[in-house]
C-alpha cells in the first residue's frame, strides 16, 4: 500500500516532476492554495453563480463507491452558490468546471502548473490544454469511482478527504473500462479495483493521479473545499485521438484495432482525428460558438472529459 512514508518531506508542485515515480505513477505534493483569497467557501459560491449553468455539476453527498451509469447532469441549478452557502445542511457536491475562464483563477492556475511544466517539459513537452476544476462537498460525501484522462493535481484547500488510488486488475479489465469510457461511461468504472494507495489529504496537502488510474474519494466530517489543476501532453492527446477514433467506429458497428496494435493504423487515425478537429473549429469559428462540453477536440476529439469528479 504507498502514501507518503511517515518523516519523509513533501514535494513541492516543482518539485514532483523529478519524482522517480513521475508521471506514471501518484505523487503526495504540498501548496499554498489554502492561503489563497479567491478559495475560501464564500468566494468560491460567488465564483459559482458567475460561472454559465451548465459549468456546474451536482449530486448527493451520500453516494455508494460504484456507479458505472456515468455521472450527474450539468446546469440543473439555477444558484449554484447558495447551495454552497448552506453546505452544512445541502448533503451534496458540487463541481465547478472550466473555472479558468475567470481571470484571477487563470492566474492561479498557471502559476502553480508554471512550476510543473518547467521540470517536465525535457521529458514531456509542453502542456496542453490547462484545465481548472474546483470541488465542495457537504461533510462525509463519498466520489465514486472513475478515473480521467488527464494528468490531475488534487489539492486540498478546505476540511479532509482521503484520496484512494486503485489499479486495473488486468489489461483486459483496462481495455474493456477505457473502451466504456469514450462510449459514455465518463470514466465511472463497473468494479472496485485493488487499491494500491492511499492519500490523507488537508489544507495544503495535495495529490498528482496519472491518466486512467481508477480512484475514489471519502470526505471528511466537514465541509470539503478543493482545486483540481488538469492538463495534456502530446502522448496523452495522441492516446486520445486514437480512442476518439476507435469509439466513432464502434458506433457504427465496427471492431476497431486496438491502440498499439500497429503505429501505421494509429497514425492514420491521428491523423484522421486532427483533420476532423480543425474542421470543427473552422465551423465553430464561422457561427460564433464553442463546443458544448468546450473540450478541444485535439484533446479528445469532442468526447467526454473527465476531471469531473474528485469532489
Amino acid at each position: 500500500m504507498g502514501a507518503q512514508p511517515p518523516g519523509q518531506v513533501p514535494k513541492t508542485i516543482g518539485q514532483i516532476a523529478f519524482d522517480d515515480a513521475f508521471p506514471k505513477e501518484s505523487v503526495g505534493f504540498i501548496h499554498d492554495l489554502h492561503h489563497d483569497y479567491r478559495l475560501t467557501l464564500a468566494s468560491v459560491a460567488d465564483l459559482a453563480d458567475r460561472l454559465p449553468r451548465r459549468s456546474v455539476i451536482a449530486d448527493t453527498a451520500a453516494q455508494p463507491l460504484l456507479v458505472p451509469q456515468g455521472g450527474p447532469p450539468r446546469g440543473a441549478l439555477k444558484r449554484p452558490g447558495d447551495v454552497i452557502r448552506d453546505l452544512h445542511n445541502a448533503n451534496a457536491w458540487l463541481t465547478l468546471l472550466n473555472v479558468e475562464d475567470d481571470p484571477g483563477m487563470a492566474e492561479l492556475m498557471n502559476s502553480h502548473l508554471d512550476r510543473l511544466e518547467s521540470g517536465m517539459i525535457a521529458k514531456q513537452g509542453k502542456m496542453r490544454k490547462r484545465v481548472a476544476f474546483v470541488f465542495v462537498s457537504s461533510p462525509n460525501s463519498v466520489t465514486p469511482v472513475h478515473y480521467d484522462i488527464e494528468h490531475s493535481l488534487l489539492m486540498q484547500v478546505s476540511g479532509s478527504k482521503t484520496v484512494s488510488i486503485g489499479r486495473f486488475e488486468s489489461d483486459a479489465v483496462r481495455r474493456r473500462e477505457f473502451d466504456r469510457y469514450w462510449d459514455g461511461s465518463h470514466g465511472r468504472i463497473e468494479n472496485l479495483p485493488p487499491e494500491v494507495a492511499t492519500y490523507p489529504l488537508t489544507p495544503g496537502r495535495a495529490v498528482y493521479i496519472p491518466p486512467g488510474t481508477p480512484h475514489w474519494v471519502h470526505n471528511g466530517p466537514d465541509i470539503s473545499l478543493s482545486v483540481t489543476l488538469t492538463y495534456f501532453t502530446a502522448a496523452t492527446v495522441r492516446e486520445n485521438r486514437i480512442e476518439a477514433f476507435n469509439s466513432y467506429l464502434r458506433r457504427r458497428h465496427m471492431k476497431p484495432r486496438e491502440p498499439g496494435r500497429s503505429a501505421t493504423v494509429d497514425t492514420a487515425k491521428i491523423c484522421a482525428m486532427g483533420v476532423w478537429g480543425i474542421g470543427q473549429r473552422l465551423r465553430s469559428a464561422t457561427v460564433g460558438t464553442k463546443h458544448q462540453d468546450g473540450q478541444a477536440p485535439a484533446d479528445g476529439s469532442g468526447l467526454p472529459g473527465g476531471g469531473e469528479l474528485d469532489s
